[in-house]
Formats: structure tokens, sequence, C-alpha cells
């Protein structure tokens, strides 16, 4: 066993006999909370680093490991490169050696606006813009006919298959603009040998006699002519019509024109000249359909991306949607009428006058003010709507115009903002391309339709997909590309998701193996791959195909560290790597490392005791609660639902179960967290369809506790955000020596003029712009990076500073507040859930998801709210150690004792066996999901066999 005693203090130095090739080796790590550990970490073996949330996990392989990696890369570009990535510090340790190029997969980082879909970021949508521009078909999008682009030798076999005595004149086309400059024009095409010109219906010679009858057929604002470059039979050689195609399209700059007598075809104009009928085609080396009129773009890839203008949607720039008002938003209630207030925007005091404008006219045009809303006819609405312009009263549309004309006032964006939704733009159909791109077909379909596809579909697609053969050499390889890819997609369990699903809609665990997908994809061997909780969002049933992609990384030649938490995760491990004991300032230890088996053997490891069954006892042997009441919701048909009714118990911890992609979040989240706050707290959310919901009044508020930040500013931070740096900032305040320098609680405050530092502005550090190189933060010299003026560090509580306080842990100040309840009371809430070991002046930045889950869970438990309360809650165990989920299921129930009641999105197996109630979605994801499978108590859905939840917990009871 090779089991890691603490550190000493004097780290040993990293001489000769320490090096090798198949290792990393860390010595002297002091990174955040890592005690000065030594370590070597095996190359080319999937580890895997485990450890209480706050023990230093991250900080060892995200911020030590990954970061050295990606530095020592970067270093090697040049000044200039290197202000395009992203900077790294160099971590705080005595050496580290034998560390390959890395790569990190995290929760955190990428784009996720409305232009990153799951296409773009694991490449898909690049490799199908390659493949379309290679050998896709053009159909006009007008007549729908193939569109191909003509050679001269092409169109004269075409005349060598006329019959011997048909005439036909080949020509090019030009434009003259006016009689003045068209003389020119003429002259110069006579001197050049020409001898016809066609102007509309007439046939005129390039002579000098005829040069004024031509001059009277030239209309104010041009006309296009044609030259006629030689006229010809069926019975012409090859070479000559091949020439004076040749000839007619070089001087059209690659257009000619093709006048055939007495032959007629679907795809050409007909044209009466000289008062003879003749079939008038254009021919042209670009894309054109000549019967619509219309120019094709050549197929280049850019051409089918909606990022890029030559592809994108002009009217909704590439977006696919369009900001519009919305009635439901505007017209929240229909049951009311418009005395009643049906019209949101104009029952807010600065608006009203619109509703009184709208009374007053309403008698002169028969509308019914007491009538509910969805009872008044289209008449009515149009007038309500459109205004009436000989009244003065603009209606609704006049009304959103004016607040367009304003919207340079914020506070007129924000109030517009509340009444506007966003709809698939009219023009593309939310396809977001030009209908020049979307004219390119394979087999069928244009990219759209094809990125439209979940992942499984288009894996299918592609496998039916039947190629001419020198099609199929062509796109072998774009092909391969993108059905590496969708296998990927499959391994990590996204097979369900449509590759024009846009990255900010997907869950915070799809986020991140969408971003492993392209890590899978990228074919690179000798790498360190350090992914950051992979199977998080995942049903356990879907970890074995993830488990094999990530190990498949592994066998690839690659050094491979998941910071993980999950069962099969850790035993398919070749080496583990324990961080602890404790959390926060208690953690950083090196407290095992060795083989999984190893480790289930030790007595001493804490993830040991919980995999063996050792600890965990009292959530596995959980008697379920009786719920008092419940919600039910019926009829719920939105996104992959199928018009399901479901029954959610109160006062209990009731878990929403189903493998990924089974339509979990659509119904809690989508659906009954929506609305209820519409139904119940009257906000202007849309729900997902649904038909009925009922027992509302068994609760007062609903909370949702999701893994978005708490905040995106740095300012803001754990102590702040309870509520806690208030009481503390007034025990500053009443000291002594406060006093007698007459500061208040707000000279204390960090975001306060009055008591920050005025070099840094209470940010504690400085940005120094390097101009070409990345910027650099340097703590400040002033402060010293406390945030605070000298003589407010000269303020002492109990002998320590407030910048002193910011750097203790909860658990410190819990101890350091002795007497003071204020403060306590609050400390103790984010004790409860788990949350003891970060610092009160930690940036909420620096926070993880689950800790900023939790963080908000105490922030309700420390406010005075004692309503009835119901929780929703996406996965808290993000993140969380097996120990660190029963403190937190310690806080459940205390929530519950108080009469709150918690409905959790979850899939950790510790949580099901601990909850009182369980409804399991599924069979499948995507369309073969959305209804329910098993509901009931854990022990109740054990019993059935078509679901994966019972399948799991069935396994774990045996």
């Amino acid at each position: 066993m090779a089991k890691s005693p603490f550190a000493a203090p004097n780290p040993r130095p990293l001489g000769k006999t320490h090096l090798s090739a198949d290792v990393i080796s860390v010595r002297g790590c002091r990174v955040h909370n890592l005690k000065n550990i030594d370590i070597d970490v095996p190359r080319g073996k999937l580890v895997a680093v485990c450890g209480l949330s706050g023990s230093g996990k991250t900080s060892l392989a995200l911020d030590t490991l990954y970061a050295e990696g990606q530095r020592c890369y970067i270093e090697s570009f040049s000044a200039y490169t290197r202000q395009f990535l992203e900077r790294l510090d160099k971590p705080d340790c005595d050496a580290i050696v034998g560390i390959p190029p890395a790569i990190a997969v995290t929760r955190a980082g990428g784009a996720k606006t409305n232009r990153s879909t799951v296409g773009t970021s694991t490449e898909v949508a690049d490799h199908l813009r390659l493949l379309f521009a290679k050998i896709a078909d053009l159909f006009c999008f007008q007549c729908g006919n193939p569109v191909q682009s003509d050679d001269p030798a092409g169109v004269a076999q075409q005349l060598l298959s006329l019959p011997t005595e048909a005439r036909a004149m080949i020509g090019f086309p030009i434009w003259l603009a006016d009689r003045k400059s068209s003389s020119e024009v003429l002259l110069g095409l006579q001197q050049e040998g020409y001898l016809r010109l066609i102007i509309g219906e007439e046939t005129f010679h390039l002579s000098d006699e005829d040069r004024s009858r031509m001059a009277k057929s030239i209309r104010r604002g041009g006309v296009e002519a044609v030259v006629v470059v030689d006229r010809v039979t069926g019975s012409d050689d090859i070479g000559r019509l091949t020439e004076s195609m040749e000839t007619a399209m070089s001087e059209g700059n690659g257009r000619a024109v093709v006048l055939t007598e007495g032959s007629e075809t679907e795809s050409a104009k007909v044209a009466v000249i000289d008062g003879r009928t003749w079939t008038r085609r254009v021919v042209s080396r670009e894309n054109r359909c000549d019967r619509c009129d219309i120019d094709y773009p050549d197929p280049v890839p850019r051409l089918f991306n909606f990022n890029n203008p030559l592809g994108a949607c002009p009217v909704c720039e590439g977006f696919g949607d369009v900001v519009d008002v919305d009635m439901d938003l505007v017209v929240p209630d229909k049951t009311l009428s418009l005395a009643e207030g049906a019209i949101a925007p104009w029952n807010t005091p600065s608006y009203e006058h619109e509703k009184h404008e709208l009374l007053a006219l309403a008698d002169d045009y028969s509308i019914p003010v007491d009538k509910p809303f969805q009872k008044l006819t289209k008449k009515h609405l149009k007038l309500i709507v459109g205004g009436v312009p000989e009244r003065n009263f603009g209606g609704l549309d006049g009304f959103f115009a004016w607040l367009d004309r304003k919207k340079y006032k914020m506070h007129v964006r924000i109030f517009a903002s509340r009444f506007r939704s966003y709809r698939p733009c009219d023009a593309c159909g939310g396809k977001r391309l030009k209908p020049a791109a979307l004219a390119y077909r394979i087999d069928g379909k244009n990219v759209a339709d094809l990125l439209a596809m979940q992942a499984g579909e288009l894996a299918t697609f592609f496998s039916s997909l039947a190629l001419q053969k020198r099609e199929a050499a062509i796109a072998k390889e774009a092909i391969n590309q993108i059905v590496d890819r969708l296998g990927y997609l499959r391994d990590v369990g996204l097979h369900y998701l449509q590759l024009d699903r846009t990255l900010r809609t997907l869950s915070g665990g799809e986020t991140q193996r969408v971003a492993l997908t392209s890590a899978l994809g990228s074919s690179l061997v000798n790498m360190l791959y350090v992914l950051d909780e992979p199977t998080a969002g995942l049903h356990p049933a879907d970890v074995d195909r993830l488990s094999h992609a990530i190990v498949g990384l592994r066998d690839r030649g690659n050094s491979v560290i998941v910071v993980e938490h999950d069962q099969t995760m850790i035993q398919l491990a070749d080496q583990v790597i324990e961080i602890g004991p404790e959390a926060g300032v208690g953690g950083g230890n090196v407290m095992f490392q060795g083989t999984p088996a190893e480790m289930l053997a030790d007595a001493d490891s804490l993830t040991g005791q919980f995999l063996t069954g050792r600890r965990g006892g009292t959530l596995r042997n959980h008697t379920p609660r009786q719920p008092h009441s419940r919600i039910s919701i019926t009829g719920a048909t939105g996104r992959n639902l199928q018009s399901i009714d479901v029954d959610f118990p109160l006062n209990v911890l009731t878990l929403v179960t189903g493998i990924s992609g089974s339509g979990k979040s659509s119904l809690v989240q989508d659906t009954l967290y929506a609305a209820i706050r519409a139904e119940k707290m009257g906000e202007a959310a849309k729900p997902l369809p649904y038909r009925s919901l009922r027992g509302l009044s068994q609760i007062d508020d609903c909370v949702m506790v999701d893994q978005s930040p708490i905040s995106r500013s740095a300012r803001s931070a754990p102590v702040t955000y309870v509520k806690a740096f208030d009481p503390i900032r007034k025990a500053f305040a009443e000291t002594v020596e406060a006093r007698v320098r007459n500061f208040t609680p707000g000279h204390f405050s960090f975001n306060s003029e009055k008591g920050q530092c005025a070099n840094c502005e209470g940010a504690g550090v400085l940005e120094i712009d390097m101009q070409f190189l990345a910027d650099v933060s340097m703590r400040c010299p002033v402060c010293r990076g406390s945030r605070y003026r000298d003589e407010i560090l000269k303020v002492r509580y109990r002998d320590r500073s407030i910048d002193d306080v910011l750097q203790m842990s909860v658990r410190e100040a819990f101890a350091f507040f002795r007497g003071d309840e204020k403060v306590r009371d609050r400390l103790q809430r984010m004790m409860d859930v788990g949350l003891d070991y970060i610092k009160l002046g930690q940036p909420a930045t620096t926070l993880s998801s689950g800790e900023g889950q939790r963080l908000k869970l105490a922030a309700f438990l420390a406010s005075a709210k004692r309503r009835r309360t119901l929780f929703v809650m996406d996965e808290p165990t993000t993140g969380l150690h097996f120990a660190d989920i029963v403190r937190l299921v310690d806080c459940f129930d205390a929530l519950i004792e108080d009469g709150h009641s918690l409905l959790v999105v979850e899939h950790n197996a510790l949580l099901m066996q601990a909850a009182d109630h369980i409804i399991d979605l599924g069979p499948g994801a995507s369309s073969e999901g959305g209804r329910v499978v098993a509901e009931g108590t854990p022990s109740e859905v054990a019993k059935v066999k078509d679901s994966a939840t019972g399948r799991l917990l069935a396994d774990l009871n045996t």
C-alpha cells in the first residue's frame, strides 16, 4: 500500500533520484490550503482525486497541475501570441517536474450565448459546413429546380444536340445606361468586330445607320441588351460552338445568353424577337436559376455559418429568434377586463394615462371595458393594439414604439423588456441562415435540417447516407469526423441533444460533457487532461458509457486526472489520491494514495468507509416521512413531457430522478416552478404548457436554489451574502477607538469610500495594463491586499482588525464572535450546510456551483422568514463528498421540521436512499422519456424493474 503520511514542514529536495519520466513530481505545494505537500502523480494513468468539499482537491488538480502544465506550454509562445491566451500564475510550489501540456474540462468558462450551440462547441457544425461546401446539391429555393453552373463545353454539347436545321444565337448581356454613354459603348463593340445587338424585341446592326435608331430604343434609366457573338445551327462543329460560348462568357463576365429558335424548356424564358419566338436561356459560370433570375453564391464553408455575415439570416442576424412584444406578458391575466387593468404596462403610475385614454374613447368605438379581455373580438383588439390615429391614441403599438425611442434610458429599457420575449424569426423560420444557404442540400436535407436533429438521429442519417463513388471519396474524412464526434456525444450520455440547441439552455453537467466531447474528439496524445466532476448531471445508469470514453483518453497515451466523488469512476481509476482530513484550513494533506482496492481496505480512508458501507448507514436506513399534503399538476406537455399528471408531496424530501434528458428539468423548473411563480406570485413567467395546477394554498412561497453563481462581482463575499457583515461592522464601530475617531459601520465596508483603500478602491489588487502583453494583477502596495486604509486597520476588536476577521474561516469566526448572537446565528447557518471551511471575505466568484447553492440555502436559513416554503433545488450534491451529503441531509431535515418542503432534481444514489418520496421519469431520453416510470418511497421504486432508478436502488439494497 502506498499510503502517504502528512507532509513534513521542510520537504525533501527534488534530486536526481526522484526524477522519472513516469511521474509528475510535485514538491512543497502550498497552493491555497495545501500544506506544503509532496506527491508523485503517475503519468499515462487514470487518477481520481477525492476528499471532502473544500479539502484541496481542486487546488491540487486544477490550480496546481493544470495551471503549471498550461503555463509552461504558453510560455513557449511568443509575447505577441501570449496576449491572446489565458494567463495563469505560477503555482506556489518549490518544484514541479515532468508535467505535460494540460487541458482542463470544468463546469466554468466557455461561451454561453445564443450563438454558441452544441454543434459549434463540439465542432460537428464545422465539419458539416465543410461537407456541404464539397458535395451539396443546389436547388432553387423559389421553384425547387436543380441549379448547376455551366461551362462553355457543356453548353456547346447541348447545342450540338439540336436538330440540324434549328437556328440559335450566342451572345452576352450588356447594360446601356443612357443614350450618351451608350453611343461610346456601341462604337467600341463595333470596333471589336461585333455586328448585331438585340434590344427588347428588335435586332439592330452595329452600323452608323442603325446607331441613331438604337438610341431611340434606350429608355430612361437604362436597358439590358444582348450582343450577338455568333449565329449557329445544330449542324455546326463542336469547336465553333465551344469557341463562341467561351467568347460570350468571357465578354459577359461569366454570363452568356443562348437564344434558340423553335425549342422551349421549362427552365428557360420565351422571347419574341423580330416577330419570331425564341427560347432565351442565360448560362453562367456562377450558380444561377434562369427561370427565377436568382444567382446563388458558391458553396464555401462560411456560407453555411450563421455566425458569418455571408450565411446569416439578415433579419435575425443568425440568432434564429427576434425580440418582440409578447401579448401573453402584456395581458398576463386574460380573465380581467380593460377597466380592471388587463393591460399590465398601463397599470403603472407612469403610464396609467394610456389606460384612461383607452377607457375614454371606448364608448365611441363600442369597445366593452367590463368584458374579460379574452372575449374581445378581433375588431376590438385591432383598435387596442393599432390605436386610433384620429383620436391621437397610439395603442399598444404606438406605446412600445415610444418606449423604443426612449430606450437610451436604462429604466425604460428594463421596463420594456418585461413585456418582450423571443419568437422564431419569420424570415428564416428559426433556421438562422439565408435562403441561399438553405438551398444547398444533401439527400434532401439542408444544413439547418441536419443541425436540428438530435445527435443520435444525425448518426443514423449518416449511417444510411448513400453517395456516388466520387462524392464518397471527397466526403469520407469529413463524415468520419462528424460520426466520431456524434459517437462521443453518445458516450457522454448526450445523444438526445439537438445540435442547434444553445449552450445557455443546458445544465452545468451537460455543458461540461459537451466540452468533454471536444476533448475526446481532439485525438491528442501525451497530454494531461484534468476533468472536474465529469459525471455531474449523469444518472448512475449512464456513468458506464462515460467511463469508457474517459478510459479511452488514457489508453490513447494521455494522463487523466478526475476530481470525482462517483463510486464507479473512483473504482475504475488506476490510482486514487484522497485529500483531507477536513475542509479548509483543516485539509490540504494527502491522506491516502494508492489503488482503489487498497483504499477500500484502509480503515482510515473516509471515502473508503463510505464505499464499503462502514459509514452512511443513517441515510441508507432512512424511514420515509409521510406527506401532509401535495401539489398536483396535470397535462404537462412541455418539450418531451408526454401529457403527464404528477403529485408532488409536501413537508417531505421529494426527489425527481431519471436518466439525463428524461424531462426532469422540463417538469420541475420550467413547468412546476414557473407555474407556481406565475399563479401564486403573479410573476410574468411563461411556464411550459400544462392543464391544471392544484394545491398552491398549502405553500406560502416557492424558492429556486439552482447552480447559477450568487454574484459575478469579486466584491461579493459569503459574509456579505448571508448579511453577517452588517453586525460585524457594527461591532467594530462600537469599539472605543472607533468612537474616538467617529467611525461608523460604513467605515468598515471595503465597498464604501469611507474606509476603502484609495489606491485600489477596496479591491485589494491592482490591474496593470501591459500593453501587448496580458494584464497583470498585483497586490496593492498601499494596503498590502487588505482593501482598507491604515487608520481603519488600527481599530481592533478583541485584538483583531477587520481584515483579520475577513481572513477567518466561518468556523474560526463562529468561535471568535462568542457572545454576539446576531453574527453567530448567521454563521451557524453556513456551518449547517457544510460551509464552515470557507473564508468570510472569499470572493464569491471563486465559489463552486455546489458551494453557491449551499450559500443560497444558508442565506434563507439565516433570514427571519418562517413561511411555508417549497424549495426547488437542482442537483445540490454537485461537488459534495459522501460525508458532506450527510450534513446536507441534516440541513434538509431541519427545513422539513420547520414546515418547509423540498423538491430536488438529483442523481446521487446516497440521497435517493435518504429520500421520502421519489418520482422517476423515463424510461429513456428525449422522445423516449417524459413519462412517470415509477413513484413512491425508495423501497417501492426499487420494485419497479422498468425504472433505471429502481434497478439501481434494488442493487444497493442487495
